[in-house]
């Protein structure tokens, strides 16, 4: 639910971002606003705007700039103190050079470096320019100690952002052009620009848009088109004005060079044909499409954080020259159409992935319920477990349960491991976990027949290729005997309380899951008063430290012999505390389970 009221928030700033870009009448004065709107929702305190201004030939703040907007300076970058501001700074450079391309770029900033006084930890800043089409209209800086302070979402936000402000700059540039031409296209563009941002939903979203550039062109079909998933094409998902629906009849062009879409998609450059009659640079053409009767043909892409998403088609019936005034608002319609294309893209995709959580969650409960509840509890002995999956779900487990008189009596214990992790193995697991519990009920089977039964069971019904290690035992807990079999499973370790050695619980096998005629050895043992067996998967062997190195047997064999007259849960505690202090809490990249038996004195 948090990454939900997350997500809320976010788009409640951003559509109120948009909001005060384009309801001011001065694009500039909504800068400031709009600044620390973005800073608060990415979690930073400072930021500036830099706009190119050709007529600006100071070199305060750059030649050539200006500084339109700023946030929260630190009191060494005071817009009074000259030598931070006096001259141009390392971003302004890069953006002149044209390196300054990427949808965000890291840049320590030469201002900053050059500012004596207090700066407050910060040293360098995250840039984006603020472009229109190929036009560099500004550059977004947000200001931080280091890159960590930057995550990847905020990180989108500021490209999302300073798209918008992109937009609303170049809007309010063509709204000058709108009153003195005296047109509308204008209002009609902010009619658009709202409508957008009021659509959650993407069908109305691009329904909305399609027939919105329609009208504001006066053209006589408009389409978008968006990659299939299920094929290397385009697909029409929206479309207005055409004479049989392409949507309706799905519809696909290639998404390659043959198809004026596909170009486009593959250059992120505009296609104007004034006469497809007299000149069509595109092989590719169907009768559905000549049927039509189209003459004059625009398309547009769609780019969204430097990707083409789709592409916006406009056609006439009739030759048509499209002005520059018309392809710079079809442009500038794009642009705002793959922002908002991609935000209800994100919120689809962020509601699903909340449902899978959702999902996994109740999936981990029920895997939780199907491991021991408590560890058992049997005179004269202790026991104590640990059990952490990777992911949600894992395909680890581990099983007590006491075995009826006609099964031969004592206390089952099971340590299995699927190998691998996530759902597939949680699934395995719960089967597994089933039929060798009830494999070990049935009466007059020893260890290693309900192994190899079960492992008939495993294959029969699994249809997966994925396998499991086990390790089965039968403890006498008046007498101490110890029958077991082991299935390819980690060999246990035994540390005797007499001389306080450790030795591991030896036995041939192969794992289950992958041969139907198995061979299991089995042997037994007697635990003495005082000793500790220590069971685990090969996710605690193998926990890795940063540098990958492994915590090993040798490690954990240490651990054992160093705590020979621990409790069960003493033991288990120390052993864990390696692990992480070894790991230094770096991510875990396998199923974790152990569980520790001693007989007591």
């Amino acid at each position: 639910m948090s990454a939900h009221k997350d997500l809320i928030k976010h788009l409640t700033t951003l559509n109120k971002i948009a909001e005060i870009l384009n309801q001011s009448a001065d694009v500039r004065s909504a800068l400031d606003s709009a600044l620390a709107r973005l800073l608060d929702l990415m979690g930073l305190e400072t930021g500036w705007i830099f706009l190119v201004d050709p007529t600006s030939q100071n070199r305060w703040a750059g030649k050539g700039y200006v500084l339109a907007a700023h946030h929260n300076l630190p009191p060494a970058l005071a817009l009074d103190k000259a030598r931070p501001w006096k001259g141009n700074c390392d971003c302004q450079s890069l953006c002149e050079k044209g390196k300054l391309a990427g949808a965000y770029n890291e840049v320590h900033c030469s201002r900053l470096l050059n500012a004596p006084g207090d700066r407050r930890g910060l040293v360098m800043h995250a840039s984006t320019p603020l472009r229109s089409g190929d036009h560099t209209l500004g550059i977004l800086n947000v200001a931080g100690p280091d890159w960590t302070h930057f995550s990847a979402e905020s990180l989108a936000l500021l490209t999302n952002v300073g798209s918008q402000i992109g937009i609303a700059l170049e809007r309010a540039r063509l709204y000058e052009l709108v009153r003195e031409r005296r047109i509308h296209e204008q209002a009609a563009l902010l009619t658009l620009s709202n409508q957008l941002l009021s659509q959650t939903s993407m069908d109305d979203l691009i329904c909305c848009l399609v027939e919105e550039v329609q009208g504001l062109l006066q053209a006589d079909g408009c389409a978008l088109l968006l990659p299939d998933e299920k094929s290397d094409s385009l697909a029409f998902y929206a479309a207005v004005g055409w004479r049989v629906d392409p949507v309706a009849g799905q519809r696909r062009v290639p998404a390659d060079e043959r198809s004026g879409s596909g170009r486009v998609m593959l250059t992120q450059e505009s296609l104007l044909i004034y006469d497809l009659q007299d000149h069509d640079p595109t092989p590719w053409s169907a009768d559905w499409l000549e049927s039509e009767g189209f003459r004059s043909h625009a398309v547009v892409p769609l780019i969204a954080e430097g990707r083409s998403i789709g592409v916006l088609m406009v056609d006439m019936r009739q030759p048509h020259e499209f002005t520059e005034d018309e392809v710079r608002f079809l442009c500038l319609m794009a642009n705002q159409a793959a922002i908002a294309i991609e935000t209800a893209r994100l919120h689809q995709a962020e509601i699903k992935r909340q449902r899978l959580e959702e999902e996994m969650t109740v999936g981990q409960q029920i895997q939780l319920s199907l491991l021991p509840e408590a560890p058992p509890t049997a005179p004269g002995w202790e026991f104590a477990t640990f059990y952490q999956p990777a992911r949600l779900v894992g395909g680890d487990f581990y099983d007590f349960f006491e075995l009826p008189a006609e099964s031969g009596g004592g206390l089952g214990m099971v340590i299995a491991d699927v190998a691998d992790k996530g759902v597939p193995a949680a699934l395995l697991m719960a089967l597994s976990r089933s039929i060798i519990r009830t494999k070990a009920m049935s009466p007059g089977l020893n260890p290693a027949e309900v192994l190899r039964r079960s492992n008939h069971l495993i294959m029969k019904d699994s249809r997966s290729k994925l396998f499991l290690t086990a390790f089965y035992a039968v403890l006498d807990t008046n007498t101490g005997r110890l029958r077991y079999s082991i299935a390819g499973h980690n060999r246990p370790v035994w540390l005797h309380a007499a001389n306080g050695a450790a030795a591991e619980l030896s036995g041939r096998g192969i794992v289950l899951g992958i041969f139907e005629n198995i061979e299991l050895e089995e042997r037994e043992v007697n635990i003495a008063p005082g000793d500790l067996l220590v069971f685990y998967t090969d996710g605690l062997t193998e926990a890795m430290d940063e540098e990958h190195h492994l915590f090993g047997e040798k490690r954990l064999h240490a651990v054992i012999t160093a705590h020979p007259k621990a409790s069960a849960q003493e033991l288990l505690d120390a052993i864990m505390a390696a692990v992480y202090t070894f790991t230094n809490l770096a991510p875990q990249s396998d199923d974790l389970t152990l569980f520790v038996v001693k007989r007591q004195n």
